[in-house]
């Protein structure tokens, strides 16, 4: 154990010669490297500094990371869900097309049934000289009895009433004229409404303005921005009009609406039949035929007729006997319209001929001279790949970045700021933001499957278009990466 000198047992004025003071030797035992634990100290502070940076900047990286990427996740289904309600909205308009394009073969129809039936009235007599000269099958005897106790008993009414029939027909083509050009005024307004919809989403500048005020609202500081290389929702449709690329394109809205015509509309046909009773007569037959047609795309028409045919023995002969007995037709067309065409009409052209020709078409009733203005089958959207075995399928690749300054850590807008050996702890945000991409897609899909076990195929008459997230392409990679200076994300 060394040994211990205490100053008061050294004197310098009285020590011996060669001796050293014990002052010199002072404390000189365990406790003389007191104070050497300071700069370990030091080194653990500095390194739990950084530790604590580093985390507290990688905890606030994540929630940074997971706040834009679930504001780029709810900007791209928002955007999607957009353009699906504008497809949606394309199907109703469509739908709603269709329904008064039909309107207005109603209206016409009725004015040429309304026709048929005066002139019916007005030639009961010779309804009733028919068919008191030839002998029909005994089951049509009560149709026979019902239609002449109509014709009959409403020209009687007629006559009581002083002809009073040919005013409340003409009253009543005023009348339907007029729902017609509210239907035709209806039926353009809703294509117009189409045009003016998708001129604001072709250029993809709603759909950007709706991801940035979405984005915004989650912080103001994030930008959101789409890729124009993958937003094909312009491409996505057509406009099916009178020229068209490939022409006039409005065959697939004419066949959708002949379709949707009720039975009236599309055939009034019906028989009274004979038998052959030879040498008396055979081939008895009192035609009804009528119907309404779409002539070409730009005129609506409808014919009615009734007309009796029957053969009898003449000079040892058969001859036909045609008695053409009532008629009735009316027509609204555009401007363009062809009046050389004919459509098929129940068949009045083919079995009805003599009264088709002869009363019919010179009885003719224009609606469009007389107030029911028709311009034609309007323009309509529809799919640009109607095959029948497409899956169209439009996407939305939208990126969503936040500049560095504004984001919470350490080197941003936090108050925990990096200093002098410590800012090699922080943690600098690629190409001066973060960033994160997302993509949604805009899909057909119907609720439910069909009750005829038939399969509903992607149109813009169905409205049954919905948007899901999905996964964004090498291609919108490639864009993101070029967004921030080639670097690639996460």
């Amino acid at each position: 154990m060394p040994t211990r000198i205490h100053a008061r047992h050294c004197d310098p004025s009285r020590a011996p010669a060669g001796r050293l003071c014990a002052a010199a030797a002072v404390r000189a035992g365990p406790l003389a490297g007191r104070g050497q634990a300071l700069v370990l100290g030091l080194f653990f502070v500095f390194a739990s500094a950084g530790v604590l940076l580093l985390m507290f900047n990688t905890g606030r990286s994540v929630d940074e990371k997971l706040r834009i990427t679930n504001a780029a996740d709810a900007a791209a289904w928002s955007v999607a869900t957009l353009e699906a309600r504008a497809l949606n909205y394309d199907a109703y308009a469509n739908r709603a097309i269709v329904a008064n394009q039909v309107a207005i073969a109603q209206a016409v129809s009725l004015v040429s049934w309304l026709h048929y039936f005066e002139s019916s009235v007005n030639n009961a007599g010779t309804l009733a000289s028919v068919a008191s000269s030839w002998i029909y099958h005994p089951a049509e005897y009560p149709r026979l009895a019902q239609l002449l106790g109509t014709v009959n008993g409403s020209a009687y009414l007629d006559v009581w009433a002083g002809g009073s029939l040919r005013t409340i027909v003409s009253n009543l083509d005023r009348a339907l004229g007029s729902i017609v050009s509210i239907h035709d005024a209806v039926s353009v307004a809703l294509s117009a409404s189409q045009s003016v919809m998708h001129a604001s989403l072709a250029t993809g500048l709603a759909q950007g303005d709706l991801a940035n005020t979405l984005v915004q609202r989650i912080d103001p500081a994030m930008r959101a921005s789409i890729n124009p290389a993958s937003h094909d929702f312009r491409s996505f449709t057509q406009v099916l009009g009178r020229s068209g690329p490939a022409g006039d394109g409005r065959g697939r809205l004419a066949e959708v609406v002949l379709r949707s015509r009720d039975d009236f509309t599309r055939e009034r046909v019906w028989s009274i039949r004979g038998p052959n009773l030879s040498p008396l007569q055979r081939n008895v037959e009192l035609k009804r035929r009528g119907g309404t047609e779409l002539i070409g795309y730009d005129e609506w028409r409808a014919l009615d007729t009734l007309e009796h045919q029957g053969q009898r023995m003449r000079r040892w002969r058969w001859r036909w006997r045609r008695t053409p007995i009532a008629a009735g037709a009316a027509s609204t067309a555009a401007e363009a319209a062809s009046s050389d065409a004919r459509g098929h009409h129940g068949g009045s052209y083919r079995d009805n001929a003599t009264t088709a020709y002869r009363l019919a078409e010179p009885a003719m009733q224009r609606l469009d001279t007389a107030g029911g203005r028709f311009s034609g089958l309007p323009a309509t959207r529809e799919l640009r790949d109607l095959s029948p075995h497409a899956h169209p399928i439009s996407g939305v690749t939208l990126r969503v970045a936040k500049p560095r300054a504004a984001l919470r850590t350490s080197g941003g807008s936090s108050i925990v700021q990096p200093g002098a050996r410590l800012q090699q702890f922080d943690a600098p945000a690629s190409g001066g933001e973060m960033a994160a991409l997302s993509r949604a897609e805009v899909f057909f899909a119907p609720p439910q499957a069909r009750h005829d076990g038939k399969s509903e195929r992607p149109s813009l008459y169905s409205p049954y278009w919905q948007a899901r997230l999905a996964t964004p392409t090498l291609t919108d990679r490639a864009w993101a990466a070029s967004q921030q200076g080639g670097l690639t994300l996460p």
